[in-house]
């Protein structure tokens, strides 16, 4: 057949094996159709191939392999030695190396299926090299096997894998060459960075940046890598520059304007949290977190200078209406061109308004303030005409709205209608409807006064024990301060109620008859309590369980102290109740640590609201009462009502006495003042709400036999006396020798019999009265701590402290103790001199025996501590440096 030809025929003219065309083979690409033939059937069935499709496939075969090499011979190629390809990985590999690769549908013969176009072979070789090879020709100093690719991959180059073998390994030679080429060591990199190790690690991970190894012990980043960090920072930097502070330039600036302090919750509004990231962890932003933002600082410092300037003048000038115009050019307030005549006639209103104040200094103040305010929205207001020029709805638009605060709006009505009144009277004109305008006038400002509430007795007495159970609320205040953390947490009501300073503020109260004012400022604890019981930690004072001494001697500290009335400046004392002293004691001394532990100026008052002016917040407030009573209101200005009502209540029930007078005494008033509410006192709390209110600090033999007599304690008398005579003779040892000295004690020890007897034998009833009047104040001697026996003075010729019916208080202490320090100081000075007469000296050691014995029964009654405080002395010292003395009647008995 022509064209065709048998399979033997063709095979010696082509040699058919060579191109895999075996008889088997021929037929699969007879089947596929690729090769054309046809059957002859004859006598024998026979196959005649098509010679041009032979000629074909065989040109097809050539092209291939003269383009294309085996995927064996490609990999040997590429890698250097034979690759197995019985896997799948070896195609990923194609695809990622961008390979060209052939598969034939029918192989040509057993490996010649998968082909790679020589091309690509070549170009990948061009474009990437092996880890074998590039670790040899970067000459690289580490181990290749295990740290080599391990860094690449941290680096982020890609490594292609053909096989696990490192010859089988590539990565891109513009990569590698870059990493390893152009490089700069890690210490060169933070020096010019000028940041720490730390920091320049975390910059490291935050940028994906990987070090790695070149010869040496040395870590290296490319330069790239170097230079795009180099240039962030210093953009980084300017912009911080440029739009920020830190804490420290925020101080300066506070400084600067003579604030002591920038306030935190003020500053919170301008943070900038992480912007400090660690490439910029340099100079001034070492050790920063927080940064603030600078237009919003320097606005905020501007308010804060006019705010200063303006307090400045309010603290130095005298004259109102000055000191209106000073404060309106501090803010720069200016009237329009426009509106002259009502600058005019507003300035005279202002000042005819100041000149007709009358209040303390604060008050006048507040009026200042308001007309400044009232000032700044007319001068707003009023710009393009004059104010009366506007029309009654322009006004209540501009003015009369819910914008402007009430106060201002008042100044400017009352103003409007003296102008509006003095035109229409003089001139009959009409020329504003002041009925108009939205806001309803107060005739003639009648305010109602509000009803003065007090709590009721059985409330007094319900709060009087829930605030007196020390180990409740001990509890709960070192609870709530064991979650503050830092300063700022002592803002933050989430983490910290403030427990500790409510219970201190309400106890303050119950015995006291101070306004809130008062009971904020009142003064830490700065004896040595807290070194004696090593109170550092939270668990000390968790652990801490103080006697009846102990708090004693914490209440005494502040009980040998003044305190003043904030509103009248009026001396006032402190008084704490028996039953109220331990939970008093663990409250100063659990503030005192807060104060101690979180607070970086040295605040002089122990209660802390964390607020602007120091007042109770509600939830303050309802923290503590929780455990009370839900719906109790604690209100301060109540309940310095209360106790005052109740101490009228007491004297005017029990002794017919003047409330008033006690009132002003716990008020530190100086013109009469009380309430017209009165609090039926039932007998069976008299005696208790007496001890509560009503400061028993007396001592001295007449107070402590008048107590014995009530009370039936003669036995403990004795034994006072007993002690009292022995420390008289330790001090002045064999007192038979010195016969004047011991004549003068003995006059003191009759003297002291006699009274008494005279005491003993008045009815108990009179004792009672006089020693109701006493406990209550309401027999005062002529000296201001000392009360009298009789309520008129029967000696007014003789000094309280001389005077054996007299009844010195603790706080006479203190001026007893300072008088005994002088006569010690004087008697040593005219001790060993001749020319001074022995009486006088004998009459000098006389006055210091008579204070002595004050003192030593006063340290029966209050302990050697509270002595030791006043004398700011040993008490031990102190009696060692008497023993010590010469005794007058010594030069005597040498005569």
């Amino acid at each position: 057949m022509e064209g065709y030809a048998l399979y033997s025929e063709l095979d010696s003219e082509y040699d058919l094996k060579r191109y895999g065309l075996n008889e088997t083979k021929m037929k699969t690409l007879i089947d596929s159709g690729e090769i054309k033939a046809k059957v002859i059937s004859e006598r024998y069935v026979r196959m005649y191939i098509s010679i041009k499709s032979i000629q074909n496939y065989i040109q097809k075969v050539n092209k291939i392999r003269s383009d294309y090499l085996t995927l064996d011979d490609a990999f040997i190629k590429i890698v250097g030695k034979p690759i197995r390809t019985d896997t799948s990985g070896w195609r990923k590999f194609i695809e990622q190396a961008g390979l060209e690769l052939l598969e034939l549908e029918i192989a040509i013969t057993r490996k010649e299926r998968f082909f790679i176009k020589k091309s690509s072979c070549d170009r990948f070789l061009e474009e990437y090299i092996s880890l074998t090879e590039a670790y040899r020709e970067l000459g690289l100093d580490i181990d290749i096997k295990r740290s080599f690719k391990n860094a690449l991959v941290k680096q982020g180059i890609k490594i292609l894998e053909l096989q696990r073998l490192y010859d089988a390994n590539f990565v891109k030679k513009e990569d590698i060459y870059a990493k390893y080429r152009d490089v700069t060591t890690i210490q060169e990199c933070r020096e010019v960075l000028s940041i720490t190790y730390e920091n320049l690690r975390e910059a490291f991970r935050i940028y994906k940046i990987e070090p790695f190894f070149v010869s040496g012990p040395n870590l290296y980043i490319s330069k790239n890598e170097f230079h795009y960090l180099k240039d962030l920072q210093d953009k980084s930097l300017k912009e911080l520059m440029e739009t920020t502070y830190t804490w420290d330039e925020v101080e300066t600036l506070h400084h600067e304007i003579g604030t002591s302090k920038p306030d935190d919750n003020a500053l919170k509004r301008y943070e900038i949290q992480g912007a400090i990231t660690p490439l910029l962890r340099i100079e001034k932003y070492k050790f920063k977190k927080v940064l603030y933002d600078k237009k919003g600082i320097d606005e905020f410092i501007g308010r804060l200078r006019i705010e200063r300037k303006i307090s400045d003048l309010y603290n130095t000038i005298m004259d109102y209406p000055l000191l209106l115009q000073q404060v309106l050019e501090v803010e720069n307030v200016q009237f329009s061109e426009n509106a002259q005549i009502t600058k005019e006639l507003w300035f005279q209103y202002a000042n005819q308004t100041l000149r007709k104040m009358t209040g303390n200094r604060d008050t006048c103040l507040n009026r200042i303030t308001s007309l400044k305010n009232a000032t700044k929205v007319i001068a707003n207001f009023a710009k393009s005409k004059e104010l009366l020029a506007f029309s009654e709805k322009e006004m209540n638009l501009g003015i009369y709205n819910k914008k402007i605060p009430m106060k201002h709006q008042g100044h400017i009505y009352a103003f409007l209608y003296e102008v509006v009144y003095s035109i229409e009277h003089n001139t009959g004109k009409k020329v504003l409807n002041l009925s108009k305008l939205n806001y309803e006038r107060q005739s003639n400002r009648i305010v109602q006064s509000k009803p003065k509430e007090t709590y009721e007795l059985e409330e007094y007495m319900s709060l009087y024990n829930f605030v007196k159970n020390y180990k409740l609320h001990k509890e709960l205040a070192i609870k709530d301060i064991k979650g503050i953390k830092s300063q700022k947490d002592l803002k933050n009501g989430r983490v910290y109620k403030k427990y500790d300073s409510m219970w201190l503020y309400v106890l303050l109260h119950i015995n006291n008859g101070w306004r809130k004012g008062t009971v904020v400022d009142f003064p830490r604890h700065t004896s040595d309590f807290f070194n004696k019981f090593d109170l550092n930690t939270i668990e000390s004072l968790e652990c801490l369980q103080l006697t009846m001494e102990d708090a004693e001697q914490i209440i005494r500290f502040y009980q040998a102290q003044w305190f003043e009335h904030n509103k009248t400046q009026e001396k006032a004392t402190f008084y704490c109740s028996s039953e109220l002293k331990l939970p008093m004691a663990y409250a100063i001394l659990i503030c005192e640590y807060r104060v101690r532990n979180f607070h970086i100026n040295d605040e002089s008052n122990l209660i802390h609201f964390y607020n602007k002016k120091n007042e109770v917040m509600e939830g303050t407030h309802d923290k503590f009462f929780r455990n009370y009573n839900e719906d109790f209101r604690f209100e301060s200005r109540k309940m310095n009502r209360t106790v005052l009502t109740i101490t009228s209540s007491v004297i005017a029930s029990a002794l017919n006495g003047d409330p008033i007078l006690i009132a002003q005494h716990l008020r530190g008033h100086t013109q009469a003042e009380t309430t017209n509410i009165y609090i039926q006192v039932p007998k069976e709390h008299l005696d208790f709400i007496t001890e509560q209110l009503f400061d028993t600090g007396y001592f001295g033999y007449v107070y402590q036999k008048v107590n014995a007599l009530l009370l039936g304690e003669s036995s403990i008398d004795k034994l006072d006396t007993t002690r009292h005579s022995l420390e008289l003779k330790e001090l002045l040892g064999d007192v038979v020798k010195l016969e004047d000295t011991a004549s003068y004690l003995n006059i003191l020890s009759k003297r002291q019999e006699e009274l008494g007897s005279y005491i003993e034998k008045l009815p108990k009833e009179e004792l009672k009265s006089r020693l109701n009047l006493i406990n209550l104040g309401l027999s005062p001697a002529k000296e201001e701590t000392y009360q009298c026996f009789f309520s008129k003075c029967i000696a007014q010729k003789a000094e309280c402290n001389k005077c054996p019916f007299s009844i010195p208080h603790f706080y006479s202490l203190s001026t007893i103790c300072r008088r005994m320090k002088r006569i010690v100081s004087n008697y040593k000075e005219i001790a060993y001199r001749e020319d001074v007469p022995i009486g006088e000296k004998t009459k000098l050691y006389n006055l210091l025996l008579l204070d002595f014995s004050t003192i030593a029964e006063a340290k029966q009654k209050f302990g050697k501590e509270i002595i030791e405080m006043f004398m700011d002395l040993d008490f031990n010292g102190l009696v060692e440096g008497l023993e010590g003395l010469p005794d007058p009647q010594e030069d005597l008995q040498l005569i």
